[in-house]
């Protein structure tokens, strides 16, 4: 993809996240559509944080413009987070090994959002390791690693534990 490319769909990305905002803070979630409704239920878990409500009250400015923000030396993406909780959303709707985890998770003393950082985590881990592959058995690898600690959070007490700790339920970065 060439820049110029690379330009539009970031525009028309901060067009869509502006409208889904938009429709989150005046509570007509109802409206949107199935994959929409996550993003925009993900957007009001967060909208308190200064950087998530910037980067959504600003997106159709920003046109070609990443909103990233520095946070321990790394850059960080506010709507990176929403988009991940927006997809954890979808798997626990979607998925019953992902929301019997998730359950028991909650069912176990994790807060609701917390849990979802935990399962967040583990899925972008699968993305990033997808991504980097350069053949098939990596995906495979990935997706296997996946699935058995969905399993152990459903089964493992230690386990969970240790990814909850792992996993905080911070939003310092965008605070």
């Amino acid at each position: 993809m060439d820049g110029d490319e690379l330009a539009k769909l970031r525009k028309l990305m901060g067009q869509f996240q502006k409208l889904t905002y938009e429709a989150a803070k005046a509570g007509a979630v109802t409206d949107l559509s199935g994959e929409e409704q996550l993003f925009a239920r993900a957007m009001q878990d967060h909208m308190h944080l200064k950087h998530v409500h910037n980067a959504l009250e600003f997106a159709d400015l920003r046109e070609e413009a990443p909103y990233e923000i520095q946070f321990e030396g790394n850059l960080v993406s506010p709507l990176a987070h929403v988009a991940v909780h927006a997809a954890v959303k979808g798997q626990i709707e979607q998925v019953p090994e992902v929301r019997k985890a998730f359950e028991q998770m909650v069912a176990t003393g994790t807060p609701a959002h917390h849990a979802e950082h935990v399962l967040g985590a583990l899925l972008s881990e699968l993305m990033w390791e997808t991504s980097r592959a350069s053949g098939e058995e990596v995906p495979v690898k990935a997706k296997g690693h996946y699935d058995r600690s969905i399993q152990k959070l459903c089964g493992d007490s230690a386990f969970r534990k240790k990814m909850t700790k792992r996993f905080g339920g911070s939003h310092a970065a965008f605070e």
